[in-house]
């Protein structure tokens, strides 16, 4: 794995980066969406999240693409709620690759639902950047 600084990591967690705005502000409203949407699939609703474009070479992205995911996963500062309980409230959270990306309210992964609750922000890292925040 590439050494990577604490320069860079703060830099990506200090950064703004572009403005989102969901259309999920209740909770209970993206709930709803989620378990219809994806009712096979736990789902976690979150605030103060990062869509985060991967910076993978055109290679990658097409080996990525294949399989049936986008080069984006979510980092979120704030776990509201877990169906699952796999994390607490106020947890921060890191998925894995996005598959689907609804109405900018549901971020699908292959085995879980986020539900983005408010505003947040995309940015793109390195993926040795996300991957050394824990």
């Amino acid at each position: 794995m590439t050494n990577i600084s604490i320069e860079k990591v703060s830099e990506f967690l200090s950064s703004e980066g572009e403005v989102i705005n969901s259309i999920c502000d209740d909770e209970a409203a993206g709930v709803a969406m989620a378990q219809e949407l994806c009712p096979e699939k736990p789902y976690c609703s979150v605030r103060q999240w990062v869509l985060v474009d991967l910076d993978i070479s055109d290679n990658k992205k097409a080996m990525v693409t294949e399989q049936g995911f986008q080069p984006v996963l979510l980092y979120a500062h704030a776990v509201v709620t877990d169906s699952a309980r796999r994390f607490e409230p106020g947890d921060w959270v890191r998925s894995t690759l996005l598959v689907d990306l609804k109405s900018n309210c549901l971020f699908e992964t292959q085995n879980s639902v986020y539900i983005l609750l408010g505003a947040g922000s995309r940015k793109a890292a390195a993926p040795a950047v996300v991957a050394s925040i824990f």
